[in-house]
Protein backbone atom coordinates (compact mmCIF):
# COMPACT_ATOMS: atom_id res chain seq x y z
CA UNK A 1 0.00 0.00 0.00
CA UNK A 2 1.15 3.27 -1.42
CA UNK A 3 2.01 6.14 1.43
CA UNK A 4 -0.20 9.07 0.45
CA UNK A 5 2.04 12.25 0.81
CA UNK A 6 0.76 15.53 2.11
CA UNK A 7 1.65 18.73 0.24
CA UNK A 8 4.50 20.22 0.82
CA UNK A 9 6.66 17.40 2.43
CA UNK A 10 9.12 18.00 0.37
CA UNK A 11 9.68 21.90 1.40
CA UNK A 12 9.26 23.51 -2.22
CA UNK A 13 6.30 25.13 -3.25
CA UNK A 14 5.46 28.38 -5.02
CA UNK A 15 3.58 30.08 -1.88
CA UNK A 16 3.32 29.33 1.49
CA UNK A 17 3.90 25.74 3.05
CA UNK A 18 1.88 24.81 5.17
CA UNK A 19 3.85 22.01 6.59
CA UNK A 20 3.76 21.72 10.56
CA UNK A 21 7.56 21.43 10.96
CA UNK A 22 9.00 19.21 13.42
CA UNK A 23 10.08 18.40 16.86
CA UNK A 24 13.43 18.97 17.09
CA UNK A 25 14.07 18.68 20.80
CA UNK A 26 12.02 15.49 22.02
CA UNK A 27 13.48 13.92 18.27
CA UNK A 28 17.10 14.94 19.52
CA UNK A 29 16.10 13.81 23.26
CA UNK A 30 14.61 10.33 21.75
CA UNK A 31 17.82 9.81 20.22
CA UNK A 32 20.15 10.61 23.34
CA UNK A 33 18.15 8.14 25.03
CA UNK A 34 18.53 5.21 22.87
CA UNK A 35 22.07 5.85 22.73
CA UNK A 36 22.77 5.97 26.62
CA UNK A 37 20.49 1.91 26.23
CA UNK A 38 22.80 1.06 23.81
CA UNK A 39 25.60 2.40 25.23
CA UNK A 40 26.89 3.96 22.29
CA UNK A 41 27.46 7.14 20.16
CA UNK A 42 25.43 9.70 18.81
CA UNK A 43 25.76 12.87 16.68
CA UNK A 44 23.64 15.18 14.48
CA UNK A 45 23.88 16.84 11.22
CA UNK A 46 21.05 19.83 11.50
CA UNK A 47 19.17 20.53 8.53
CA UNK A 48 19.74 24.40 7.07
CA UNK A 49 16.98 25.78 5.37
CA UNK A 50 17.85 24.33 2.06
CA UNK A 51 19.69 21.22 1.92
CA UNK A 52 18.91 18.63 3.58
CA UNK A 53 15.84 19.15 4.22
CA UNK A 54 15.89 17.01 7.21
CA UNK A 55 17.61 16.52 10.73
CA UNK A 56 19.78 13.45 10.95
CA UNK A 57 21.32 11.42 13.75
CA UNK A 58 23.93 8.95 13.64
CA UNK A 59 23.90 6.68 16.53
CA UNK A 60 26.52 3.25 16.84
CA UNK A 61 26.72 0.87 19.25
CA UNK A 62 28.45 -2.65 18.86
CA UNK A 63 29.73 -1.76 15.29
CA UNK A 64 26.58 -1.06 14.28
CA UNK A 65 25.31 2.64 12.84
CA UNK A 66 21.94 3.68 12.27
CA UNK A 67 20.82 6.89 10.97
CA UNK A 68 17.93 8.43 11.96
CA UNK A 69 16.40 11.03 9.94
CA UNK A 70 13.56 13.29 11.40
CA UNK A 71 11.95 15.47 8.01
CA UNK A 72 11.93 19.15 8.44
CA UNK A 73 8.73 19.97 7.54
CA UNK A 74 6.31 17.47 9.22
CA UNK A 75 7.30 15.13 11.94
CA UNK A 76 8.06 11.88 10.19
CA UNK A 77 11.03 9.65 10.28
CA UNK A 78 12.95 7.05 9.20
CA UNK A 79 15.59 5.05 9.89
CA UNK A 80 18.37 3.55 7.57
CA UNK A 81 21.20 1.59 7.52
CA UNK A 82 23.05 3.33 4.87
CA UNK A 83 23.80 7.03 5.10
CA UNK A 84 22.85 9.78 2.37
CA UNK A 85 22.28 8.97 -1.39
CA UNK A 86 21.47 5.56 -0.10
CA UNK A 87 19.48 4.99 2.29
CA UNK A 88 17.87 1.47 2.91
CA UNK A 89 15.22 2.33 5.16
CA UNK A 90 14.55 -0.38 8.17
CA UNK A 91 12.39 -0.83 10.99
CA UNK A 92 13.55 -0.95 14.40
CA UNK A 93 10.64 -1.04 16.76
CA UNK A 94 12.99 -0.71 19.81
CA UNK A 95 13.84 2.68 18.93
CA UNK A 96 10.56 3.64 17.46
CA UNK A 97 8.78 2.74 19.92
CA UNK A 98 9.78 5.28 21.96
CA UNK A 99 8.15 8.38 20.13
CA UNK A 100 4.63 9.52 20.86
CA UNK A 101 2.45 9.67 18.87
CA UNK A 102 2.51 13.18 17.56
CA UNK A 103 5.27 11.43 14.85
CA UNK A 104 4.68 9.30 11.92
CA UNK A 105 6.94 6.96 11.39
CA UNK A 106 6.44 4.81 8.05
CA UNK A 107 7.61 1.45 7.93
CA UNK A 108 10.93 0.32 5.77
CA UNK A 109 8.32 -1.42 3.04
CA UNK A 110 6.39 1.81 3.00
CA UNK A 111 9.83 3.80 2.84
CA UNK A 112 11.33 1.64 0.71
CA UNK A 113 8.31 1.19 -2.10
CA UNK A 114 9.11 2.49 -5.43
CA UNK A 115 7.79 6.10 -5.93
CA UNK A 116 5.11 6.31 -8.11
CA UNK A 117 4.16 10.14 -8.58
CA UNK A 118 0.44 9.56 -10.35
CA UNK A 119 -0.26 7.70 -6.98
CA UNK A 120 0.24 11.04 -5.04
CA UNK A 121 -2.68 13.62 -5.35
CA UNK A 122 -1.81 16.34 -2.72
CA UNK A 123 1.76 17.20 -4.18
CA UNK A 124 1.65 20.84 -5.10
CA UNK A 125 3.26 21.93 -8.60
CA UNK A 126 6.40 22.61 -7.41
CA UNK A 127 6.99 19.16 -5.88
CA UNK A 128 5.77 17.79 -9.11
CA UNK A 129 8.26 19.80 -10.90
CA UNK A 130 11.71 18.66 -8.50
CA UNK A 131 10.50 15.25 -8.14
CA UNK A 132 10.41 14.98 -12.10
CA UNK A 133 13.91 16.62 -12.79
CA UNK A 134 15.17 14.69 -9.41
CA UNK A 135 13.35 11.43 -10.19
CA UNK A 136 13.74 10.01 -6.99
CA UNK A 137 13.41 5.78 -6.60
CA UNK A 138 11.58 5.65 -3.49
CA UNK A 139 9.23 7.22 -1.26
CA UNK A 140 11.73 7.92 1.49
CA UNK A 141 14.11 9.49 -1.23
CA UNK A 142 11.16 11.96 -1.85
CA UNK A 143 10.37 12.68 2.10
CA UNK A 144 14.24 12.60 2.82
CA UNK A 145 15.97 14.53 0.27
CA UNK A 146 19.15 16.86 -0.77
CA UNK A 147 17.85 18.89 -3.47
CA UNK A 148 17.97 22.41 -3.60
Amino acid sequence: MTLILPECITGFSYGDCSAPGSDWKTFKSICFEFTRIKRGICSFTIGDEITPNYHQASITWSEQTIYVLLSRNYPVIGISKLEPFQYEFIDLPELTDMFPDTYQIPSAAELNERFDLSLQPFLNKAERGEIKYWKPETVGNVIFHYWD
